[in-house]
C-alpha cells in the first residue's frame, strides 16, 4: 500500500486527478484523516473531497509518477 498526502484545490485538478489515475490497475482511494474514504477513480467520489482538511490518495501501486503534481511536499 502507498499512501500519499495530496491537495485538490479546483475543478480542473480534480479532473486531471480523476483522468490521470482513471487507467492505472488495482484500487485508488481518497481517504481524508479520520479515514473517510472514496473512489478516487470517481469524478464525484473526488469532487466531495473538496471540503476535506486533509486528504490521501492511498493506493496498491506505486503511482507517484502519475499524481505527483498533485503530492504535498
Amino acid at each position: 500500500m502507498h499512501k500519499y498526502q495530496i491537495e485538490l484545490v479546483t475543478t480542473k485538478d480534480i479532473m486531471d486527478f480523476v483522468n490521470a489515475v482513471t487507467g492505472i490497475e488495482g484500487s485508488v482511494k481518497l481517504v481524508d484523516e479520520s479515514g473517510f474514504c472514496v473512489n478516487g477513480k470517481s469524478l464525484l467520489g473526488a469532487m466531495a473531497t473538496v471540503e476535506w482538511n486533509t486528504l490521501y490518495c492511498v493506493s496498491d501501486e506505486d503511482i507517484y509518477s502519475q499524481i505527483s503534481r498533485f503530492c504535498k511536499a
